[in-house]
C-alpha cells in the first residue's frame, strides 16, 4: 500500500482518486465528514460489542469497511471484515476486536488529519 507506515494508516492515492473531480472546499468537507464517520463507527462498534449485539456489530463493521475503503485503509478493511463475521464465536472476542478497532480508527484519523493539514499547506504554497 502506498504511504503505508507509521505516519499513514491509509492510502493517500486511493483517497485522492475518490476525491478527484471536486473543488477544494468540497474535498475538505468530504474529508471532515469521513473523519467524523470513522469516529462514529468506532463508537458504535464499541457499543454493539459491549451490548453483545452481534447483528449490530456486523452492520457497523460493514459501515466501517465502507469508510475505510474510501481512504484505502487496508488495516481497517481487514479488521472490519473480522468484525463483520460477528466477531468470532469465542466469548469476549467481539469486545477485543472493538478495542482494536477503536485504536486503529484513532490512528487512521490522526494520519488523515496530518495528511489534510499537509494538503492545505501544499495548496497554500501553490497559490503563492
Amino acid at each position: 500500500m502506498a504511504g503505508n507506515g507509521p505516519r499513514y494508516q491509509f492510502d493517500p492515492a486511493a483517497l485522492e482518486r475518490n476525491l478527484s473531480g471536486f473543488d477544494d472546499a468540497a474535498r475538505r468537507a468530504m474529508v471532515d465528514d469521513l473523519l467524523e464517520e470513522l469516529r462514529e463507527r468506532a463508537d458504535a462498534i464499541t457499543a454493539a460489542a459491549g451490548a453483545g449485539d452481534r447483528e449490530a456489530l456486523a452492520l457497523e463493521a460493514y459501515a466501517l469497511r465502507s469508510c475505510a475503503a474510501i481512504c484505502g485503509a487496508r488495516t481497517l478493511i481487514d479488521l472490519a471484515e473480522s468484525l463483520g463475521d460477528k466477531g468470532g464465536s469465542r466469548p469476549g472476542r467481539p469486545q477485543e476486536l472493538a478495542k482494536v478497532a477503536r485504536a486503529r480508527v484513532a490512528e487512521t484519523v490522526r494520519a488523515l488529519e496530518l495528511w489534510r493539514s499537509g494538503e492545505m499547506e501544499r495548496k497554500a504554497e501553490e497559490e503563492c
